[in-house]
């Protein structure tokens, strides 16, 4: 096993001994300096090497700095304020300050591009080093990144003792990067994301963890993402890629990048799989890749999941939902067979043209969509009226299933924009509405019910999706009744024709808020002058609820 000599992102300390508090600096940017092809997923990645960071590497939510398709200015913006939080930690003399960088997007072998700006490599480690951080970790996951960080004539050096409750002792600067100096650095459509930082973040997220002591040190982190990047990329025809390091460090502590003793929640993959993927529904996003013989857990935040699963020549999906401090064991009885297709490898920078890969999976999981229940209430306009009878408020309950199936499928718009993706899907959906109105004379006491009704929908709605909000855009058809309950008049029979706006707001595990608009265009016979007589009458209406999908 490679030991990499760096200190602990992540200390399992004794009581008593130093703290260590840790700084993120996190940047992607999928545009490139001159006529440089804009990069897909560059700024995606920067996103869930953010969130890996917080959520098992220690690094408060307060203490991640990510900076997506921003100019080299907001970088030494950042640099400036890490240092700030730098030299207010040490206020605290037993306190011990790791800084992490990490850049994913274009280089030219020289320097870091952002968009217009560059900054080069020597400036880099020069903002770096005066954050005055005891130690400073930089991964840059860019085309001919090998020759930029390390220095020349440097030589490996031994690694220091690994102790695994050490106080974390060791200062110095340390540099992974993705490919070497003369190497193009690889995206991949299916994975939507680098080769490197891709296997990286899956290392960190469990895949790493060999020895099964739920930490993930830097040394394996390194060694398993070299390890998938070099094999992944070795059948392209552009050849493989080989990330490298360079550290100049001195010192002792334990090298842990990431902590699987309490993740959010834990997936446990099924035995036999040669090769497993998982992605998060919810932001789309392919967000570990287990090889067969790795380890089975991975840690992940709690949420809708999608499994792909590859065994033999054929490849297996289905959907899981994770829920705050528990484990969930995949089973191969829940997966469906899906289809193949070719998947495309593509340089990170660089005239590079795509390049086909094997043969893939393509049929999501999202092709059979989970059932979600909506419960809400809310205020529509009264369409019976009676002037002997005091005006009221009418109250609408709702509940709803959505979506039964999808249809049309589903696809990303607007490519990986700079802040997420933005998918589009049509989805099925039934309602079941009951309404009522209530008395309001001059005292301000509701006395009774005087107007009350219920409906049954059919409709469909398209949905934008972006992180964790949806946006729904659709209508519905449907049929219902209406009475005044005081009265002897008949129950009046409604055609109803309601465009709706749809706001879902995903909270945690199975739960969305719901915030829903509509227009009620409904058909209604109604007892005028000449007697009986149909009427058009439009009535607004808003409700608010939640969502629960299973």
């Amino acid at each position: 096993m490679l030991r990499i000599g760096v200190a602990a992102l992540l200390l399992l300390s004794a009581p008593g001994l130093a703290e260590t508090r840790r700084i993120a600096i996190v940047v992607g940017n999928n545009a490139g300096w001159g006529d440089m092809p804009p990069l897909r997923y560059a700024e995606n990645d920067a996103g869930k090497m953010a969130r890996v960071l917080s959520e098992l590497g220690d690094v408060s939510p307060d203490d991640v700095m990510l900076l997506q398709g921003r100019r080299v200015a907001d970088l030494e913006r950042a640099m400036a304020d890490a240092t700030d939080r730098v030299n207010a930690f040490h206020r605290s003399p037993d306190t011990r300050i790791v800084v992490v960088f990490f850049f994913s997007g274009h280089s030219d072998g020289e320097s870091i591009e952002m968009g217009r700006d560059k900054l080069t490599y020597l400036r880099l480690k020069a903002l770096l080093a005066n954050t005055g951080a005891d130690v400073r970790l930089a991964i840059v996951d860019a085309c001919r990144s090998g020759g930029g960080l390390r220095e020349k004539g440097g030589r490996a050096v031994n690694p220091f003792t690994i102790k695994i409750n050490d106080m974390l002792t060791a200062s110095g600067e340390a540099f992974i990067t993705s490919s070497a100096a003369d190497e193009a650095a690889l995206e991949s459509s299916e994975v939507m994301g680098s080769y490197f930082t891709h296997h990286l973040i899956s290392g960190l997220r469990g895949a790493a963890d060999s020895s099964g002591d739920k930490v993930v040190t830097l040394a394996e982190a390194y060694r398993y993402a070299y390890d998938r990047t070099v094999t992944a990329t070795s059948m392209l025809p552009v050849g493989a890629q080989h990330p490298s390091y360079d550290f100049k460090l001195s010192g002792q502590g334990e090298l842990v990048l990431a902590s699987l003793v309490k993740p959010s929640s834990m997936l446990i993959l099924p035995e036999g799989a040669e090769r497993s993927l998982v992605s998060d529904v919810s932001r789309d996003q392919v967000v570990v890749e287990v090889p067969g013989g790795s380890a089975r857990e991975v840690a992940l935040a709690p949420g809708q999941y999608a499994v792909r699963l590859f065994k033999g020549n054929q490849s297996y999906g289905g959907r899981v939902m994770l829920t705050d401090g528990l484990r969930h064991s995949v089973l191969w009885s829940e997966l469906t067979l899906l289809t193949p297709s070719v998947v495309i490898a593509a340089a990170k920078g660089g005239p590079s043209a795509a390049v086909a890969a094997k043969v893939e999976p393509t049929r999501d999981a999202d092709d059979t969509a989970p059932v979600g229940l909506t419960i809400g209430v809310g205020l529509i306009n009264r369409v019976l009226t009676d002037p002997t009878r005091p005006n009221g408020s009418k109250y609408q309950a709702r509940l709803g299933f959505e979506p039964l199936s999808t249809v049309f499928g589903s696809f990303n718009l607007f490519g990986r924009p700079r802040l997420g993706s933005v998918r589009a899907k049509g989805e099925l959906v039934i309602g079941l509405l009951g309404e009522a109105t209530f008395d309001t004379p001059a005292t301000g006491q509701r006395e009774a019910v005087n107007e009350g009704g219920g409906q049954l929908r059919l409709g469909y709605r398209f949905t934008f999706e972006w992180l964790r909000l949806s946006l729904g855009l659709g209508g519905e058809i449907g049929v219902g009744a209406l009475a005044q309950l005081y009265a002897l008049r008949p129950v009046t029979t409604v055609m109803v024709l309601a465009p709706r706006l749809s706001l879902r707001l995903y909270l945690i595990g199975p739960l969305s808020l719901t915030l829903d608009g509509e227009v009620t265009v409904m058909a209604v016979t109604l007892a005028d002058a000449g007697g009986e007589s149909l009427h058009w009458v439009t009535s607004p209406a808003a409700s608010a609820g939640f969502l629960f999908t299973f």
